[in-house]
């Protein structure tokens, strides 16, 4: 049976766990740096730790400079995409001439692109054209635990079936559950959008932390269980206003990956410290590393006006970003947050 030659663009943290899971299942890898990824193609070349994961990259693997591309790219039957969100449209346009018309796109990019508030696929589709099969990655993957070979599962969406089932079957593997969906709308909103809440869940968290003082309570699960509540309803208008489904959004798209996001991932963490009482830019500072939900909180407010609908979640996300959740207006703001999340249309009664 022939296993599809996979060219990764990016060689970041997802990118390399992606290429390592792949060269476990057998499948021929070109790992291809981008001009960021200048340390992680040192770092390969000296056999020294990745610098975002910390091990080194698997000896099977070539990591291949952006000058050395193009015999890569031509020789893929696959092209998985994983480099950030503001990275997206030049690294496409830079690797869509020289990749074969047979082969299919991976995104493993989330989130919308400034001021278009395009999509991932919406941006393959503008670069590479509609008749091109692309298809988006969604649901709970942290990088590390793809590398280790932790069980993980994973949703394919493309409108393309032969596309998205191809994937699903390369991704495959005993440590790897794949699933696939036609709701790329619903997959692509979900997977944005969960940084925004999980922000949120760690907002009240902090703000918990900060003015609730017990000496038997140190996990606050109600408020964080309210903001998750109220974030997975805002979600599921927003990607229905985006012409997505509901039922994308409460499984491995939505939920799971807003469940590890929260518990495991920068944006809880970010939010968490905003709520102690941080600044944007201090916990930006303490984090180190990009927080895709800050600029999703922009995007899905400008998406909310476009649509007419409203996002309690982002609202309070975007007030804590202008920094107007300090001194004892955040003892108020607690209060607020908790309210929306117990939204009036939830009561049946």
């Amino acid at each position: 049976m022939h296993r599809p030659s996979v060219a990764v663009l990016g060689v970041g943290a997802m990118g390399i766990a992606i290429a390592t899971h792949l060269a476990r299942s057998g499948y021929p890898i070109f790992a291809l740096a981008t001009e960021y990824d200048s340390a992680v193609v040192r770092a390969w070349r000296d056999r020294l730790p990745h610098p975002a994961l910390g091990i080194v990259i698997d000896p099977d693997i070539t990591v291949y400079p952006p000058e050395d591309w193009t015999d890569a790219l031509a020789r893929a039957d696959l092209v998985v995409v994983a480099v950030s969100t503001p990275g997206l449209y030049p690294v496409l346009v830079k690797a869509a001439a020289h990749v074969p018309s047979t082969a299919v796109w991976v995104l493993a990019t989330k989130g919308w692109q400034p001021e278009s508030l395009l999509t991932p696929s919406q941006v393959a589709a503008k670069v590479l054209g509609d008749g091109v099969p692309v298809v988006s990655l969604a649901g709970p993957g942290i990088a590390a635990e793809i590398l280790v070979g932790s069980p993980t599962a994973l949703l394919c969406a493309s409108r393309d079936p032969a596309a998205r089932r191809l994937v699903a079957r390369t991704l495959s593997s005993p440590s790897m559950l794949t699933m696939t969906t036609s709701d790329v709308a619903g997959a692509e909103t979900a997977a944005a959008f969960k940084n925004v809440v999980a922000i949120a869940v760690g907002i009240g968290l902090g703000l918990s932390e900060r003015f609730i003082e017990s000496a038997f309570v140190r996990v606050f699960a109600n408020v964080r269980a309210a903001m998750f509540a109220r974030g997975m309803v805002d979600m599921v208008e927003l990607a229905e206003a985006s012409g997505g489904r509901a039922g994308t959004v409460i499984g491995l798209a939505g939920s799971g990956d807003l469940y590890v996001t929260c518990v495991s991932g920068r944006n809880g963490r970010f939010g968490q410290l905003l709520g102690t009482g941080a600044s944007p830019v201090q916990a930006l500072r303490t984090i180190g590393s990009t927080v895709e939900g800050v600029a999703n909180t922009t995007a899905a407010l400008e998406l909310a006006a476009r649509y007419s609908i409203d996002l309690p979640t982002a609202r309070a996300v975007d007030l804590a970003l202008r920094e107007e959740l300090t001194g004892e207006h955040a003892a108020e703001q607690l209060r607020r947050l908790f309210e929306a999340a117990l939204h009036p249309a939830t009561d049946d009664g």
